[in-house]
């Protein structure tokens, strides 16, 4: 690695990124400015056209009922309310558009046309903190009632779910829902601001790739006259993500919505542009969505008389910014409103995890040297991970299921734990609750707890090897969910755990369905509920404990999930530079702190994978784990040694408060992730702008090897102390040239990196 004499020269953007972010990314100087203050309101209209107008820091939404539909009038990203005159010819087209802000149906029956108004209510509630809003409509065609509830945060980023009640007499079944739908934008005369005869005023976001290891690879497409499909069907929510970003080319507006839901799901995202060349000024372009759970079988959920049950949660923001902004705001929303209180300031320690030399050759000897080795580098938590369970040594896949310690470990876990703990360690231990192996005493006591699929087991898994296939529990069935409930508990309790660790590595893709009260119905819907319930529970039960969340990596890290975990695995996919960009990539939607990344050799070539500060640097701008250092202590390379150590040390006094409540800023924000990208670069500030550090990462021996830094996390006003890590060198620049002129970067090999610290002096 070489660091370049930088210069502050004037600022040339690399026509690489501009190429890589399709003219999507226009940031504003400066992007660390401090967010608008929170706002809420709601404003119920009644009438022969009731309805409701909300607004959430700048974002205005209003809907209104008529004929039979709840209808989505129009979205604003200003805080300005559009005069009802100027809304006179959308009630002419209203009717033949496909505006309604939910869909639902029931039986196959789709029941827009067929509400009756109920009433509307508004009241403040607690945890998250919001003004809560409450629509009831009862349908005249079917004895279904809905209550519409829209949660106002006072930031741009509004949740809205419905709760449905059967009150007829007999069972009936939700077979599709879409808990918000409608138009986003109507862009009329959009041909003033495109190029002649251009119809891409809609570019639609999306995580391409559903399958492991592959999170977070964002690609936008022109959305024009046609609908995009998106969709998640591999029995969670996926290696991708049940969300969309949408950006209007017009009017520099933004949509994100993002469905908190961990199983199959669909989005839909529809444009309807007009454009007539010879009169241009009656161009007229709209998008409207639709985003709901997913199932092949005929019955979503089936309810029983007098039954109540809460769909998804959909989180929509909608704000006119640069895409930087726009990704602060949905942190921001995903810290405040989503994530729970954390226990205690440990759910964010540095973890040292024994899937290293001994993994599947587990003993208490072993252990113990990797407690020694984690505690030497200035780890704070040690975790047991898979392979301390079960009937056969060294296999820890066929063992999940039976949860208690091997044979190979005749002491149990206590004695690790204490020793653990006599080293100044945390404690935590690694189940998956979900899963029944076939070498089981579970398998065999109870086939009739595996997931079935029309009578069959669901076998669906990432081994292989299919004689071995690990099986889903059937988590629907409530004796299930009763006993793995009890499970867990028993393990915190046994072993006096202050971290647990849940794994998801089956993947039930359509999942199980059996016959409920005369409908074929999906188990996906009772299986999230009863598992969103059990951990509620188990937080309450243990309010101590810190709850880390795993599936296959990053399966499940939707916004559904992680209101029941405090940190989350984000991916199994370790090496560079993909493991980078899944970071790069899933920061759009995450907060960086909770994000658990890995240092070591647990898979195979990962040591090679750039030089040791490139590979520290990796897992400094997230939350790191080690694994796999060195068979022992005593065979630690003392140069390696002091660098894991440094690093630490740096992470736990420099990062990790930076980190915690950080602007987020991609500097490449679109990469493609099976070819060569040259740069990877991240920047993390803490709101005040007091601090901030910027890592670049090569990725390529190909490309220009020189970045031009131009810093946004900084303010313009203040001086700033810069330390570049890789030669301990410092210098003093004014925020206003860091920001205006920037700094060149020369970094000539790939598996390289620079990471710079911004520090402001006193003023």
């Amino acid at each position: 690695m070489r660091l370049s004499k930088f210069s502050i020269s004037c600022f040339v953007t690399a026509a690489r990124v501009l190429l890589a972010v399709s003219c999507l990314l226009l940031g504003t100087l400066f992007a660390g400015a401090a967010p608008d203050p929170a706002f809420r309101a709601a404003v119920i209209r009644t009438g022969p056209a009731p309805g409701v107008r909300y607004s959430s820091g700048l974002t205005i939404y209003d809907e209104e009922f008529r004929n039979g539909r709840l209808l989505s009038r129009y979205w604003g990203s200003n805080g300005q309310i559009v005069p009802d005159a100027h809304l006179q010819g959308e009630n002419d087209v209203m009717d033949t558009l496909p505006v309604d802000t939910f869909r639902l149906e029931i039986e196959g029956q789709e029941l827009s046309g067929t509400w009756k108004w109920i009433g509307a209510s508004k009241t403040e509630v607690k945890d998250p903190d919001g003004l809560l809003v409450t629509i009831e409509l009862e349908s005249s065609a079917r004895p279904v009632r809905v209550k519409v509830h829209t949660l106002l945060s006072g930031g741009p980023v509004m949740v809205r779910w419905l709760e449905v009640t059967n009150s007829g007499k007999k069972a009936t079944a939700i077979s599709n829902v879409s808990p918000w739908a409608g138009q986003l934008w109507h862009t009329p005369n959009y041909s003033e601001n495109l190029p002649a005869g251009a119809k891409n005023v809609f570019e639609v976001g999306y995580a391409q790739y559903q399958q492991w290891g592959q999170e977070g690879a964002w690609k936008f497409e022109p959305v024009v006259n046609e609908t995009k499909i998106i969709t998640g069907d591999r029995g969670k929510s996926g290696w991708g993500h049940p969300s969309f970003f949408a950006r209007n080319n017009v009017t520099g507006e933004w949509f994100v919505a993002s469905l908190g839901w961990s199983n199959n799901w669909k989005i839909g995202v529809t444009s309807k542009i007009q454009y007539l060349p010879m009169e241009r000024a009656d161009s007229d372009a709209r998008l409207f969505f639709s985003m709901g759970p997913r199932a092949v079988d005929p019955a979503l959920r089936v309810l029983d008389p007098g039954e109540t049950v809460k769909t998804p949660e959909t989180h929509i923001l909608c704000m006119k910014s640069d895409l930087d902004h726009v990704i602060q705001a949905m942190i921001g929303h995903v810290r405040k409103n989503v994530l729970p209180a954390t226990p205690s300031e440990h759910a964010f320690d540095v973890e040292a995890n024994h899937r290293g030399y001994i993994f599947d050759h587990e003993s208490e000897e072993g252990f113990k040297r990797e407690i020694d080795m984690a505690a030497d580098i200035g780890a704070e938590m040690f975790v047991i991970d898979a392979g301390w369970y079960g009937p056969e040594p060294n296999h820890w896949f066929p063992n999940a299921g039976d949860w208690y310690a091997g044979a190979w470990l005749p002491n149990d876990l206590q004695p690790i734990r204490e020793y653990a703990r006599k080293k100044g360690l945390r404690f935590g231990l690694w189940m998956e609750p979900e899963a029944i192996g076939p070498a089981t005493k579970l398998a065999k006591e109870h086939p009739d707890w595996i997931l079935k699929r029309n009578g069959q087991p669901v076998t669906k898994s990432r081994n292989l090897d299919a004689a071995n296939n690990n099986r889903n529990l059937d988590v629907a069935n409530p004796a299930v969910a009763k006993w793995m409930e009890s499970e867990i508990a028993r393990i915190i309790e046994k072993y006096d755990l202050d971290m647990f660790r849940i794994d998801y590595n089956t993947t039930a893709e359509e999942g199980g369905n059996r016959v409920q009260s005369g409908f074929v119905e999906s188990s996906s819907w009772r299986y999230v509920d009863n598992l969103y319930a059990m951990f509620d529970r188990l937080r309450k039960r243990f309010p101590k404990v810190i709850f880390q969340n795993c599936a296959g990596g990053g399966g499940r890290l939707d916004y559904g999930i992680l209101r029941r975990f405090d940190t989350t695995e984000l991916s199994d996919w370790m090496r560079g530079p993909r493991g980078l960009k899944v970071l790069n990539g899933m920061t759009w939607l995450l907060p960086p702190e909770i994000l658990l990344r890995t240092f070591g050799t647990e898979v195979p070539d990962l040591e090679s994978d750039g030089n040791v500060e490139s590979q520290l640097a990796m897992v400094q701008m997230s939350l790191p784990i080690f694994r796999g250092i060195s068979p022992s202590l005593g065979e630690l390379n003392p140069i390696l040694r002091d660098k894991i150590r440094s690093g630490v040390e740096l992470y736990k006094t420099e990062l990790r408060p930076i980190l915690r409540g950080s602007s987020v800023f991609h500097h490449t924000p679109v990469l493609e992730y099976f070819r060569d990208t040259p740069w990877l670069v991240l920047e993390y500030a803490t709101p005040n702008a007091q601090q901030d550090v910027t890592t670049l990462f090569r990725t390529s021996n190909f490309g220009d090897s020189v970045f031009h830094l131009l810093p946004r996390g900084l303010d313009a006003s203040r001086n700033y102390k810069v330390t570049f890590q890789s030669s301990g060198e410092t210098v003093r620049i004014s925020g206003l040239q860091l920001m205006q002129q920037g700094l060149k970067i020369r970094l000539e090999t790939a598996g390289t990196s620079e990471m710079l610290l911004f520090h402001a002096e006193e003023q």
